[in-house]
């Protein structure tokens, strides 16, 4: 088993008060491994045992502590928008340009909007990708009107004239006659 060692002189009582400090479980144990290996000749098999962490994780923390500036284990925290096709201020420049279209009728599903992004990143996209671009920028599906924009009133007015006034299954009918 290869020994782990530190590159940087830091003394014992610096990390425990560093242990002390830390907020978080996981912080407070990537002391503890460089504690130990500071103070005794271990290998990442036995730290493994006490930390929970595996071999590789563990050798990652020592390398990272060796490579720091700081001193520190820390880590960087997880989430964010690691994976982004297009930055937020891209992303708002791009709805803003079919914001008229949309506006105007002219860009009638998703679909559209999904080609045209491929189209700009030369690269396909998901749906799911498109449906949470909307929702970060505010954008919401409309459904279509209730009536034609191109109704006729007076043809409307005329059927209600004209037509029967009670509408029955067509049971009830045989039966009423």
């Amino acid at each position: 088993m290869r020994i782990l060692e530190l590159k940087q002189k830091i003394s014992p009582a610096a990390i425990k008060e560093k242990m002390q400090a830390t907020s978080s479980v996981s912080d407070y144990k990537r002391w503890q491994i460089i504690y130990h290996v500071c103070c005794y000749k271990v290998d990442a098999d036995y730290l493994s045992d006490i930390t929970g962490y595996s071999k590789s994780s563990i050798y990652n923390i020592v390398d990272r502590f060796n490579r720091s500036t700081d001193k520190d284990v820390s880590m960087k925290p997880k989430g964010g928008r690691r994976w982004a096709y297009l930055s937020i201020e891209e992303e708002q420049q791009f709805l803003q340009s079919l914001e008229t279209k949309a506006l105007q009728g002219k860009i009638l599903s998703f679909k559209d909007i999904k080609f045209l992004l491929e189209d700009k990143l030369n690269k396909t996209v998901s749906d799911d990708y498109i449906w949470d671009l909307f929702k970060r920028n505010g954008w919401t599906k409309h459904k279509p009107r209730p009536y034609h924009p191109n109704k006729k009133s007076e043809h409307q007015e005329e059927f209600k004239k004209n037509s029967k006034t009670s509408w029955m299954p067509l049971k009830m009918k045989a039966m009423s006659h």
